[in-house]
C-alpha cells in the first residue's frame, strides 16, 4: 500500500495509505486534493514539514533519499524501525520523563489595572 498526504486547507496534510490511486469520486469527500504517492511514510513526513518547496523534489525515489538523509528526520528514522510495542514504549517512557523533568510552573502573577485621574497623575509629579 503506498502513503499519500490529503489536504484538507493549504497548511492542513493528513497522512493516508491507500492501495488504489485515490481519485475525486473515493476521496473527494474528505480531501481538496492528494499528493503522492510516496515510498515511505517518513518521506511524506519530510514531503509535508520540509519538502513543499524544495527545488530538488522531483520524485517518490528522491524524495525518500532525501528524507533519509536528512538529520532533522533522525528520531523518525529510529521510531520506524520499532515495532508498535516497543514505540509505544518509548512514547510513554518520554511522556513521563517530561513530566518527571519539566520545571517547576512559572508563578501566577496578578496584573492589577488602576486608572488615574490627572490631578492623581499630577500629584505624583510633585
Amino acid at each position: 500500500m503506498a502513503f499519500y498526504l490529503g489536504r484538507r486547507s493549504a497548511d492542513d496534510l493528513i497522512l493516508f495509505r491507500s492501495s488504489k490511486i485515490p481519485t475525486r469520486e473515493t476521496h473527494g469527500t474528505q480531501f481538496t486534493s492528494v499528493i503522492g504517492p510516496f515510498k515511505s511514510s517518513l518521506a511524506a513526513g519530510w514531503y509535508a514539514r520540509y519538502g513543499r518547496n524544495d527545488l530538488r523534489v522531483h520524485s517518490a525515489d528522491e524524495i525518500e533519499q532525501l528524507a533519509r538523509a536528512d538529520p532533522r528526520m533522525q528520531q523518525a528514522i529510529v521510531e520506524e524501525k520499532m515495532t508498535k510495542e516497543e514505540l509505544s514504549i518509548a512514547l510513554e517512557c518520554s511522556a513521563m520523563d517530561s513530566i518527571e523533568y519539566s520545571p517547576d510552573p512559572l508563578p501566577t502573577l496578578q496584573t492589577v489595572w488602576q486608572i488615574q485621574t490627572k490631578e492623581e497623575q499630577n500629584a505624583q509629579l510633585v
